[in-house]
């Protein structure tokens, strides 16, 4: 089994979280042209989904290195995926 290096962890999660929210977007913005997605481009869905998704993965990854008073580097991946998420929300947000 090959083992992954951090770097490669991180790049993995935001392949793999960045796949689900296109796939996400696209789904909600042709089947629910209504309520909260209505008038929205697919780039904007995206944008506010990866926004979400960074800022609960941020904030879970700070309050479990608050609560153990000790930075591990799952924790620290947690921070990072959380931070390049909200940082990928700014990108699509940009279309």
């Amino acid at each position: 089994m090959r083992r992954y290096t951090f770097f490669g962890r991180v790049l993995l999660a935001m392949a793999v979280l960045s796949i689900a929210d296109v796939v996400v977007g696209v789904l909600f913005g042709l089947f629910f042209p209504i309520g909260y997605f209505s008038g929205k481009s697919i780039a904007r869905i995206v944008s506010d989904l990866a926004f979400v998704e960074g800022a609960v993965i941020f904030f879970a990854a700070t309050l479990l290195a608050f609560l153990y008073s000790s930075l591990s580097l799952r924790v620290i991946a947690l921070m990072v995926i959380g931070a390049a998420m909200v940082g990928l929300s700014v990108v699509f947000g940009m279309f």
